[in-house]
């Protein structure tokens, strides 16, 4: 699967406008999510998954096989996103069992580079790289349980976690979606025992803004006429929201998930 997508931000003070609008353009109210979010690294030197006990019996075997295949050729940073409950899971002293709770394994690769990608605004080609949008293969495996142990068996460590906030709003095949990501305390070595409650978290970055994107998911990215037909798809929408937001295009460094280059969230 490729994924492509514009990236804006939205200052707090913008923020419930901003909704609005979206409201308004997309005919829908927001749906409103938390994830829990784990991430994993491992010994920089590439390996494909070995051990398949916890996996083995998986309904997307090819994505595993292709996820072990990526892991074969560079190391990774991993994800594993649980979904949460804003009233059941916070400040009520209640743990999670990672393992036996269903979660979504997430893989992604280092962006395409900006000669690569195609170019959004027809008209401003020589503005260069801000008028990009992103393109990175990605790898995504719904409805896993015992992803921890899958991951700790084939030498991957917990590095640290965030709480992931999204408000997402959708327009056919597109999805709209401010983000903002929560620090939990600090828990070396293990996810935190019990989360405290919403309130009481703090912003993952003091800046107060959200991530806004516009995304499409190709997921037979074999054929570039595909690829070429998502990127028209966020022209038009792009030309349509401007003057609204200012898309602006993201070093691919700051999302670099390979644990040898640069050892950031992605």
């Amino acid at each position: 699967m490729r994924e492509l997508f514009l990236t804006a931000v939205v200052k707090d003070s913008d923020f419930t406008m901003s909704c609005a609008v979206m409201q308004g353009f997309a005919w829908m109210t927001a749906r409103k999510s938390y994830h829990r979010i784990l991430f994993y690294d491992c010994d920089p030197q590439p390996k494909p998954l070995k051990n398949v006990r916890a996996f083995q019996q998986s309904r997307h075997p090819q994505l595993w096989r292709d996820l072990s295949n990526q892991l074969g050729r560079t190391a990774y940073i991993l994800q594993i996103a649980y979904e949460v409950n804003l009233d059941k899971d916070f400040g009520k002293g209640t743990t999670m069992d990672f393992n036996s709770l269903p979660g979504t394994l997430r893989w992604m690769d280092l962006p395409d580079p900006a000669k690569a990608m195609p170019v959004i605004s027809r008209k401003k080609e020589a503005e260069g790289p801000e008028q990009l949008a992103t393109i990175r293969k990605k790898i995504e495996i719904p409805d896993q349980t015992m992803l921890p142990t899958a991951l700790t068996d084939n030498g991957f460590r917990y590095k640290s976690e965030v709480i992931q906030e999204s408000y997402t709003y959708v327009r056919d095949n597109m999805e709209f979606v401010y983000t903002k990501y929560w620090a939990l305390p600090d828990s070396p070595g293990q996810p935190v025992t019990t989360m405290p409650s919403f309130a009481d978290l703090r912003p993952a970055d003091p800046r107060p803004f959200w991530i806004f994107n516009v995304k499409l998911n190709v997921f037979d990215d074999s054929q570039p006429d595909k690829v070429k037909k998502a990127n028209d798809e966020l022209l038009d929408v792009k030309a349509e929201l401007d003057g609204i937001f200012r898309f602006r295009a993201v070093e691919r460094r700051f999302l670099d998930s390979r644990v040898a280059t640069n050892p950031v969230r992605a």
